[in-house]
């Protein structure tokens, strides 16, 4: 469990850090200590305040098939430098485009991490007994 939130937390700060990399985008973060903290509160928006904003939102993300959650991840990544001072988010459409970039890359990251675990997988020789009915 800890080791899975430290991975998770991990590839929120490295796509944060690819993020501000971009300089036309208007992200930029103070230092290497507040983009830790920023991703480790985007970490816990995303686990707790994320879902309250969906549920009450369903019907928009229902109607636009799902769409909406780029404006959730926006508005989220938007608010991020009122809980961390040394991160900067320049306007709404920074936003939307960082969260765009940052759902990309984690969701690579992540995916890489799924398929990897998945070629772990114990491979037991199999028995020969087979019962066809």
């Amino acid at each position: 469990m800890l080791l899975r939130f430290l991975r998770h937390w991990l590839i929120l700060a490295l796509g944060l850090y690819l993020i501000t990399l971009i300089k036309p985008l208007g992200i930029s973060v103070d230092s290497d200590s507040d983009l830790f903290w920023a991703a480790f509160v985007l970490f816990l928006v995303n686990a707790f305040i994320k879902p309250i904003l969906i549920f009450i939102s369903l019907p928009l993300v229902l109607l636009t098939l799902g769409l909406f959650l780029l404006v959730i991840n926006a508005i989220i990544l938007y608010t991020l430098p009122h809980f961390v001072h040394g991160f900067h988010v320049h306007n709404f459409i920074s936003a939307f485009f960082g969260s765009l970039l940052l759902s990309l890359i984690t969701g690579f990251l992540s995916g890489q991490e799924k398929r990897v675990s998945v070629r772990r997988v114990n491979s037991a020789p199999r028995s020969d007994k087979v019962i066809d009915i």
